[in-house]
Order: structure tokens, then sequence, then C-alpha cells
């Protein structure tokens, strides 16, 4: 028995041209193709099952520059934050200086550096004017 060449994956390997073919698998070819050209996707948008597909492949087919703008502004974001921690235990620190704590329990309970204590105590005891 002879197999017509619509039928199999003959037809898809002969010129790759499935536009004429309505059935599922060429649907599902024309739309993996579409994204991977990044061309208009709008002729599968009100097909549930290919918005799922657009939406995975927008989530696992990033650039290098998405990757990097993204990681970069998590760095900024960590940065910030310890920034932020940072400023609010030395103005702690200062607060027990400022109340005679000893250096040891400042840097203890702050989680500073003695030296960094001990930096902000000479701030204190010599405020430049």
């Amino acid at each position: 028995m002879e197999v017509p060449d619509q039928v199999g994956e003959d037809k898809f390997k002969v010129n790759d041209d499935y536009d004429f073919d309505k059935c599922r698998i060429a649907q599902w070819l024309r739309a993996i193709d579409t994204l991977n050209r990044e061309a208009d996707f709008s002729e599968f948008a009100t097909d549930p099952v290919f918005r799922v597909l657009q939406n995975e492949v927008k989530l696992c087919n990033f650039s290098a520059g998405y990757m990097l703008s993204n990681i970069m502004k998590d760095i900024d974001k960590s940065y910030w934050e310890y920034g932020a921690a940072r400023k609010a235990k030395k103005e702690v620190a200062r607060k027990m200086l400022a109340m005679n704590k000893p250096i040891e329990e400042i840097a203890d309970l702050t989680e500073l550096p003695q030296s960094t204590v001990l930096e902000l105590k000479k701030e204190i005891e010599s405020p430049e004017t």
C-alpha cells in the first residue's frame, strides 16, 4: 500500500511546508516555528494550549542580556539592602556608644567589626565641623 506524502513525518522533511496542514502536530510545528522566529503569535493566541506554550517559552528562552539585566537588578537590590542594614547597625552602635557601652559588647550585638565601632567612637569624640 502506498502512503500519500501528506501523511506521516515525510511531509515535514520534504520542504518543511506544513502551512496547508491543519492537524494538531502541524499546528504545534507552526507555533514552535513562530516562537523561534519571535514572529506574531496572534494566530495561536486564542488556543489555551498554545498560550501555555508561549508563556513557557518566554520563561525559558531569554537572552544573555535579559539574564544579565535581571542578575544586575538582584545585585543592586542586595547591595542596597546590605548598605541599609549596615547603616542601621551603625546607628545602633552610635546610640550604644553614647550610653558608654563597652566596644566588645557593641560589636557583638551589632555584628559590626570592632574596628568599625572604634571608628564610630572617634567620629563621636572628635566631630568634624
